[in-house]
């Protein structure tokens, strides 16, 4: 029997053949995770145009809004000392009063206890929570090493149940200030410890956390500068870096991590993790704060003056 050639393939070359295939294979993975991780836009974010919707007016001014499990929306009118809520799915544009007086209630945000909790900024001067049911005020937080607080403004409440809140001097005078500084501080999920946890700021003001409770942003709204902090344990923060040279009132935090800033202009400005800047949305006056709420969590709810606003997302919040 007539025996058949057979050529093999030299050793050099099948080995070249290898590293192409594998670099190929290598390359692809890359590309299909860089689509995947892709920076997001404005068209990402928003479901539509951004165009935001008045959904209630008729305000001195409103802050603080917060969104309760059912994705109702509770937002504060400092000056007539009221807390109003608008429950999801109300398409009448018609609020309730909720709490009155509700002792200048500015900040507020729904703790893992249940509780609405609240920094009021008038002759309290302290950090409280709200029984949602009976209505009934607790103090958390009146005084720090026997001093009263300036002026409690905004807060969150961790997955401890730890609450952070800011405490600057808006409204008090020189003979009506017992601390010396304005700053940001913690209060322990069982009340006993208060923290100094971050100072040497003009006005601190708007705060809010990462989703995965790693860093905490805090702006100083009279210096015109957003700091972002790592957390590094229970009341204790890493050194600060720049996230933005801007000020702001307000944030809210997308699942993605984004931040949602109520800058000085009439807008609200986004920025990714890495501090680029995603995109502003349009408002028709400067907003004062914002958060996520509606059922599925998919809504902006955005205070400007004496009117609220509202957005529809793609996405849903994140804090």
């Amino acid at each position: 029997m007539p025996r058949v050639a057979v050529n093999t393939l030299d050793p050099t070359i099948a080995l070249r053949l290898f590293i192409g295939i594998a670099v190929i294979e290598s390359l692809c993975g890359f590309l299909t995770h860089l689509y995947a991780q892709s920076p997001d836009s404005l068209s990402s974010l928003i479901a539509g145009k951004p165009e935001v919707r008045e959904v209630a007016g008729g305000f001195k001014f409103t802050e603080g809004p917060a969104a309760n499990q059912a994705g109702d929306i509770f937002f504060t009118d400092i000056p007539k000392s009221c807390i109003h809520v608008w429950r999801s799915g109300n398409q009448s544009g018609t609020v309730e009063v909720w709490l009155e007086p509700s002792g200048n209630a500015n900040g507020l945000f729904w703790g893992t206890d249940g509780s609405l909790y609240a920094c009021q900024m008038g002759e309290g001067r302290r950090v409280v929570k709200i029984d949602p049911v009976t209505k009934v005020i607790t103090p958390v937080a009146e005084k720090f090493e026997g001093k009263r607080f300036n002026a409690p403004n905004d807060l969150i409440v961790d997955a401890s149940g730890a609450v952070w809140f800011t405490d600057p001097g808006y409204g008090r005078t020189p003979a009506d200030t017992e601390l010396d500084t304005e700053a940001v501080y913690w209060i322990s999920p069982d009340r006993k410890t208060i923290r100094r946890v971050a100072d040497g700021f003009k006005r601190p003001n708007g705060i809010a956390a990462s989703p995965d409770g790693k860093m905490l942003y805090i702006t100083d709204r009279d210096a015109d500068v957003t700091f972002v902090y790592p957390i590094l344990g229970p009341g204790m923060l890493g050194d600060r870096t720049t996230f933005a040279e801007v000020g702001c009132d307000g944030f809210a935090i997308d699942s993605r991590g984004n931040l949602y800033a109520t800058v000085k202009e009439p807008l609200i400005r986004i920025y990714a993790p890495d501090k680029r800047v995603i995109g502003d949305i349009p408002l028709p006056v400067a907003a004062s704060n914002i958060t996520f709420g509606g059922a599925d969590r998919k809504t902006l709810f955005i205070t400007a003056k004496d009117k609220v606003y509202s957005l529809p997302m793609k996405i849903s919040g994140g804090g």
